[in-house]
């Protein structure tokens, strides 16, 4: 067998049909798999092998973030005719030969993560004895981190609903690298099986992480920096852009919040989790990341670095925005242009609110292609030119903090949090939430706060199946949006279906 470059190796020797097909491994690349794990590179190389997976644009260099799940949540919206995939797309019809295809690539890719981790940590304990430092730590550390971020993502968009999963048998929970069928699972159990993966996770990194001793300014060096890296091994380095500590910690506050609805109980850990990002201190006792401000957009950092807590990095990010939200890209929502410039972008950034808001100035402008006149496009992601970022977030710590405020058990603690943040964004919050109903007047404020804030994110359709949303305020989309079970429970690939009816 030939040698094979490492960034096909795993999509080489790991396959995907139904079970078989999403995890299934080929019996040719068992040899090269096991010579990849009798080294520490190999098992580094492998790991690498899962992130270039995770960034691809069939999972969040793409569809997962920009692209086919915000059309889902229905912030972009058709620009041509001829695109009835798209169209089909926005409608939710799941049905529409193209759709199915564009849900099986996501399918797919998140269950192939899955696949390349745990070849990972089927090996990795019986090869302790290879790792130098603390390879072996961060290694299996970041690989259940992985494991259970790709599944928890499976479990948003493929299972059932929160407030009501029911108890059938819904996803498979994959912690094997097998040819046998991997039988499927309740969404109680597969959400404690994520919790497992980041608990462990968690005790891994939590001793070792270098983000938990130096700051992000140490590891993460800015180009042409004469400043000696603190860390010998640049493996080490850039942490915001693998699954860290403090991601672990990040994605424990998102999953607790997601399961409230299942238990009371779960909105104490969403708070303790959420809490210890913010709470997160450097070596010099600063805090590890801050919010996003205005004067970051306006110095080119539009997606607010400092609070990445995970990141994806691509390398031709401003091209791939270009290309995907620029004047020729399919990315764009409808808007009309009335007195003030604009008519949906008022319902989420209101005139006597954004005049210093950090996600609205300068982030929006009209479309001049033509045929496209009518639609907005979003400057999110456009990079300065000197040393840009490059990174497209995962998770960010403004959610830490509407976290905190959503969950937070009275008002005034509710408003302490959600203060904090509005100064930091720019936006007022003189007033409070409102006296009478003021829950109501909270949950309000959020869903419209996780739209703005993470919008091309990938957070949208989350937020909306989360509260079970059926309608928006008017004016949100041109065409309405309708939120039913049905839409917001993607069906898995017509093969994963039939294939587990057998």
């Amino acid at each position: 067998m030939k040698k094979i470059l490492f960034p096909l190796l795993i999509s080489g020797a790991l396959v995907v049909t139904g079970c078989n097909k999403w995890l299934d491994v080929k019996p040719e690349g068992q040899t090269t798999k096991d010579e990849m794990f009798q080294t520490q590179k190999g098992f580094r190389d492998a790991l690498t092998g899962a992130y270039l997976n995770l960034k691809s644009g069939d999972a969040y260099g793409g569809a997962m973030t920009w692209s086919t799940i915000e059309f889902l949540a229905r912030n972009w919206d058709v620009v041509s005719p001829n695109y009835t995939d798209l169209n089909n797309l926005v409608n939710g019809n799941y049905a529409d030969a193209s759709v199915k295809a564009m849900i099986e690539k996501i399918y797919a890719k998140e269950y192939k993560v899955v696949a390349d981790v745990n070849s990972i940590l089927e090996k990795i304990e019986g090869k302790k004895t290879i790792f130098l430092d603390q390879n072996y730590t961060l290694i299996k550390g970041e690989s259940l981190a992985l494991r259970a971020f790709a599944h928890f993502d499976i479990l948003r968009m493929f299972g059932t609903m929160p407030d009501n999963p029911g108890n059938e048998l819904i996803l498979p929970y994959v912690t094997e690298v097998s040819k046998a069928i991997v039988p499927l699972t309740t969404y109680d159990n597969f959400a404690k099986q994520v919790l497992t993966d980041l608990d462990q996770a968690e005790a891994l990194l939590k001793d070792v992480d270098p983000i938990t001793q130096y700051s992000l300014l140490e590891l993460n060096p800015v180009l042409n920096s004469a400043a000696v890296p603190p860390v010998s091994d640049d493996y080490y380095m850039y942490r915001q852009i693998r699954m860290n500590y403090y991601a672990v910690l990040a994605l424990k506050a998102r999953v607790y919040n997601w399961l409230i609805p299942r238990d009371a109980n779960n909105r104490a850990n969403a708070i303790k989790y959420a809490q210890m990002v913010i709470n997160a201190k450097d070596r010099t006792g600063k805090p590890t990341f801050r919010l996003g401000e205005l004067s970051d957009a306006q110095l080119g950092n539009p997606t607010f670095p400092s609070e990445h807590v995970a990141a994806i990095d691509v390398y031709n990010l401003k091209t791939a925005a270009e290309n995907n939200l620029g004047e020729p890209g399919r990315l764009a929502k409808t808007d009309f242009n009335i007195q003030d410039g604009y008519y949906y972008l008022n319902n989420l950034f209101p005139v006597a609110e954004r005049a210093t808001d950090a996600r609205w100035v300068g982030m929006w402008s009209y479309k001049t292609t033509a045929g496209q006149t009518g639609y907005v496009k979003l400057k999110k992601f456009t990079q300065k030119e000197v040393d840009p970022t490059n990174q497209i977030p995962l998770i960010r710590l403004s959610e830490m903090y509407l976290i905190l405020t959503e969950t937070a058990q009275s008002k005034a603690d509710a408003e302490s949090y959600y203060s904090f943040y509005c100064n930091k964004k720019g936006i007022p919050f003189v007033n409070g939430f409102a006296t009478a109903n003021w829950e109501t007047d909270r949950r309000n404020k959020m869903i419209r706060e996780y739209v703005r804030e993470f919008y091309a994110e990938g957070q949208t359709f989350f937020t909306y199946k989360r509260y079970n949303m059926t309608s928006l305020p008017a004016g949100w989309n041109a065409s309405g949006f309708s939120g039913t079970t049905a839409r917001y429970i993607v069906p898995k690939p017509d093969r994963e279906i039939s294939y587990h009816n057998k």
